[in-house]
């Protein structure tokens, strides 16, 4: 018996119990970290590659209306007629409508000028040079007979130009062609320039050739990036996503998607330093979290190790049950001496081993509970814009009550029922703030539109009502027009009182000198509209397609979040809200809502 345990025997065991620790914990860890990181990087790389996406189909849709109005205006009966003036007014129309299209006009079959706006007296300084003319302009359309997207180029004047071209048929032959010219620096492109991935990262767009035709670095444009690896992949599938090293030996992540609609292609980068970050630290997480399990799983074996008194056999089919993965596995304690010594540390080991992969597991649970919770955050900071919304929302009514408080502190005290008139209003607009604290308390779940049939028209009146004695004391004149007989429709009336309240105290603050605020209600286009219109300051045209984003405010004490709010109300109700204005012009906004509820069209 005394041979069995001899030195060599114990360095066996030793090693045994060290390899099974080692491969469980390793094995565990392998394919934990693997897993774990794979699946960061493949998010990371799906999310550079949606952007692509999004940006592509924005440019995409933006320049096939373009090409179309020019393919629909090229059979216009004026541009056809070849009376220059009919042909000049035609193109001044489009031009003033079409925002993309910075000039327009009608080429001669050499590439000389036949018609040609006359909004836009920068036209001329828009075409290619001369000699370039016809093999870029007219070219193109004599061998296809279809509008189609020119080569870039630069212009007279030395701007970057793509020129929408498209045949003027007559006897169904090519008369002549109509080109539509964009600058590519006047328009943004999906907003391109501003998108930033990262601290670093970003995203451009190249031509059908490689060539830079919008980046946010301007002294980029125009250069070939043909041989850069992303820009390569877009040319040879639709789209896709790549990894490479640049000539700064930089490691770049790349995302690519087609422009289906040209041919050119936006490519989103980011250095994989950035990209990858947060995996590499969940990595390095992993990896020290596995380091010491390990480092305890090692330790545990030596210590076991040096316990081992007990017959082989029975250690070993202690070791077998282990490494069939049975942690449960016990060697039962018959006695005290050296053989119980053995069981009893064999079971002590087991024991452990179960609880450091217990850990193990638990660490990855975190890792697992840190992503869901940043992923929870997000939904809260869209729940805490709400929230801010409805707060924003209390301002109105306790506007209201201080307008009348302040009309009662100036009157007589014997003023019979006016007085009890205003008294009720005070109660009543009291009430709905209380109502909507409730609601702010419960923001996380919104409350569902009331709907049911209203008198909207009537609900305009009230509130119009309501803002009388403020806009008295700004100097304002409200004017009211609303026909008999405005239809009824399916809403929820005081959502839609509160837009009325925001539109008209937000035209009352924009006249602090005093003016003309007129609302009016009529039927259009099987919808109920409302248009509620001032004469203040107005909207600056650059801030005119921004008023209905959220925390978007020209105030200097606005929250930017009571047109958005009004916004998605009536657009909750199937309806619209535009707004068209100058600056210094006064502004009108235009609520509309479907006459029928949305969803219960009738059938025939």
């Amino acid at each position: 018996m005394r041979r069995i345990f001899n030195p060599g025997l114990r360095f066996k065991l030793t090693t045994a119990f060290i390899a099974l620790s080692a491969l469980t914990v390793l094995s565990l860890a392998y394919f934990t970290i693997q897993h774990s990181y794979r699946a960061l990087k493949t998010q990371k790389q799906q999310d550079e590659l949606v952007i692509a996406r999004n940006i592509s189909a924005q440019v995409d849709e933006v320049l096939g209306k373009a090409k179309a109005t020019i393919s629909t205006l090229s059979g216009h009966e004026d541009i056809v007629s070849e009376d220059r003036a009919r042909q000049s007014a035609a193109l001044d129309i489009v031009t003033q409508v079409t925002e993309l299209i910075d000039g327009i006009a009608i080429l001669n079959l050499k590439g000389g000028v036949a018609a040609i706006d006359r909004v836009s007296p920068s036209t001329l300084e828009m075409l290619p040079p001369d000699a370039e003319s016809a093999r870029l302009l007219i070219d193109p359309v004599k061998a296809g007979h279809e509008p189609r997207f020119s080569p870039i180029f630069r212009s007279r004047s030395g701007e970057i130009v793509i020129s929408i071209v498209a045949p003027i048929l007559k006897d169904d032959r090519v008369s002549s062609v109509l080109a539509g010219f964009i600058i590519l620096k006047n328009h943004t492109m999906g907003g391109i320039e501003r998108i930033r991935i990262g601290k670093t990262g970003y995203a451009y767009i190249v031509d059908s050739s490689g060539n830079v035709i919008v980046h946010p670095h301007k002294e980029r444009l125009l250069e070939n990036f043909r041989d850069n690896p992303a820009v390569s992949g877009l040319f040879a599938r639709k789209e896709g996503i790549i990894e490479f090293t640049n000539k700064d030996d930089v490691r770049i992540l790349a995302a690519f998607a087609r422009i289906e609609e040209t041919g050119w292609g936006v490519v989103v980068r980011q250095p994989t330093k950035e990209s990858y970050a947060f995996a590499e630290r969940n990595l390095s997480f992993l990896v020290v979290v596995f380091v010491l399990s390990l480092a305890a799983a090692l330790a545990l074996g030596v210590y076991l190790a040096r316990r081992i008194s007990g017959p082989v056999t029975a250690l070993m089919e202690g070791v077998n049950k282990v490494a069939a993965g049975d942690l449960e596995a016990r060697i039962a304690v018959g006695s005290a001496d050296e053989i119980g010594q053995l069981a009893g540390a064999f079971n002590d080991m087991t024991v452990k081993l179960r609880r450091h992969m217990e850990e193990v597991e638990r660490a990855h649970a975190e890792v697992l509970k840190a992503q869901k919770q940043l992923l929870q955050s997000e939904k809260m900071a869209a729940i805490g814009q709400l929230a801010a919304g409805l707060a924003h929302e209390i301002y109105n009514p306790l506007n209201v009550i201080s307008g009348f408080t302040e009309l009662l502190l100036k009157q007589q005290p014997g003023a019979g029922a006016g007085h009890r008139g205003h008294l009720e209003e005070i109660y009543r607009e009291t009430g709905r703030c209380q109502a909507l604290i409730a609601e702010l308390l419960r923001f996380a779940k919104p409350k569902q539109p009331d709907r049911a049939p209203a008198d909207l028209g009537a609900t305009l009146k009230e509130t119009v009502s309501l803002l009388q004695a403020q806009a008295r004391t700004r100097g304002v004149a409200v004017a009211l027009d609303l026909p008999e007989g405005l239809p009824e429709v399916v809403a929820d009336r005081d959502q839609l009182k509160q837009v009325f309240l925001n539109l008209l105290l937000n035209a009352c603050q924009a006249m602090p000198s005093g003016g003309e605020l007129s609302a009016r209600g009529y039927v259009s286009g099987g919808c109920l509209c409302f248009e509620i219109k001032d004469t203040g300051v107005g909207i600056a045209p650059r801030d005119l397609d921004n008023i209905f984003n959220p925390f978007f405010t020209t105030k200097a004490d606005g929250t930017g979040l009571g047109l958005a709010l009004s916004y998605a109300v009536v657009e909750s109700h199937g309806g619209g809200l535009t707004a068209r204005s100058g600056e210094g012009k006064g502004a009108v906004f235009t609520l509309s809502l479907p006459l029928q509820e949305p969803g219960n069209e009738k059938t025939a």
